[in-house]
């Protein structure tokens, strides 16, 4: 039998990587961008040598795909070399941070292979950038190899791509980077942008069932005054309510398209700004992955179509992403969302705040207390097929 070739042993060895990998710690580093994301920080990728061209790529993929503002200090070699002429290797990444203005809201992330060691004199520029960075009180992740160096002892959540083979640490760090990174861009806690080549097909996608959500009192918490529910005034009010992230990370598991549905009447009213809730919107979509937001910023007496239990929010959302209405559910804290989810085919789970107000005219097909018992109820009832 001929022995194996180097591609051969090369590619085993890539298997063993994958099969090495921590997915804790890349779901941690996923929270922590979503985080920074939800503050409005920015991120900050630190890489010198081939982990510097990938941090290029990933400062791409971070503000497209995931609509991160997102740099790197390599990508300006003007600057990079000015500062290494004049001030030295070891500071300039620490020099950008600094005239970038570095806050406790942004996020530092490292690509490296050995992630700076200062005794051995390997990118100290790294080392001090790190140091920076918790001096300003921002947070610090890394996707490096070997031991991971000062930014795996340092960094507040890291993946370490495993050595499986001594000889070949760099090109498997550097090669698994890359698929880290694409990975958290296209993890659903992340992603806002569909990439181009999957949202091209010459045939017309086959409709698909979502999860219509209300927003306040579902997904956020409300402000209950006289037994009534109001939404948050400003986006520091905002609070996403304990199980809500994991319930909707289930449902998109399971094919679920997810769908915000609002009336916002206090628009109408004069005691909100439509600026406002748009700004709360995004800071839900930043942090969850919902798929499109539909409001209705009417009052009762404006009598329009899309303000719920009319179901005209959810016949727009099925229009516009082709979704299969009597696959779908609509799942809300009020007899609105409820008479709306009806009105348009869906089923219908009202989760029960004990709100002082009157009950649907119909029943929901189920009543719960939360998010999380909703989307298991979902998703046993669809895997029914009832």
């Amino acid at each position: 039998m001929s022995a194996k070739t180097f591609s051969q042993e090369f590619l085993e060895e890539a298997s063993r990587v994958i099969e090495k990998l921590d997915s804790d710690a890349i779901e941690r580093i996923v929270s922590l961008l979503a985080q920074t994301r939800l503050v409005g920080g920015r991120l900050f990728i630190l890489g010198v040598g081939g982990s510097a061209a990938n941090a290029s790529h990933a400062v791409n993929d971070f503000r497209k795909i995931a609509g991160i503002e997102a740099y790197a200090p390599t990508d300006n070699v003007s600057e990079l070399t000015a500062r290494t002429n004049d001030e030295g290797w070891a500071t300039v990444f620490e020099g950008w941070l600094r005239t970038s203005r570095l806050s406790s809201s942004d996020l530092i992330l490292v690509l490296s292979v050995g992630g700076g060691n200062l005794e051995k004199n390997v990118s100290p520029n790294l080392v001090a950038a790190i140091n920076y960075a918790k001096k300003i009180g921002a947070r610090i992740a890394g996707i490096v190899g070997r031991d991971g160096g000062y930014t795996a002892k340092m960094a507040d959540e890291c993946v370490i791509i495993p050595t499986v083979n001594p000889n070949h640490v760099t090109p498997h760090s550097e090669a698994f980077q890359s698929i880290v990174w694409h990975l958290l861009v296209s993890h659903p806690q992340l992603k806002v942008e569909e990439t181009k080549w999957e949202s091209t097909t010459s045939a017309a996608p086959a409709s698909r069932p979502a999860v219509f959500l209300d927003r306040d009192g579902v997904i956020n918490r409300a402000f209950v005054r006289d037994g009534k529910p109001f939404p948050p005034s400003t986006l520091e009010e905002l609070e996403i309510l304990p199980d809500v992230a994991d319930a909707l990370n289930q449902l998109k598991r399971h094919g679920f398209e997810l769908v915000v549905v609002s009336n916002q009447p206090d628009v109408a009213r004069g005691t909100q700004s439509k600026d406002n809730v748009e700004r709360i919107n995004r800071a839900i979509g930043y942090s969850l992955p919902i798929s499109d937001f539909f409001t209705c910023y009417h009052t009762d007496e404006d009598n329009c179509s899309c303000r719920k239990p009319r179901p005209g929010l959810l016949l727009l959302a099925a229009q516009k992403h082709n979704l299969d209405l009597s696959k779908s559910y609509m799942v809300g804290d009020r007899w609105r969302d409820v008479e709306a989810g009806q009105s348009a085919g869906c089923k219908t789970i009202l989760i029960d705040r004990s709100y002082r107000e009157k009950a649907p005219a119909r029943s929901p097909d189920t009543i719960v207390t939360s998010m999380g018992d909703a989307a298991q109820w979902i998703i046993n009832s669809s895997m029914k097929g009832t």
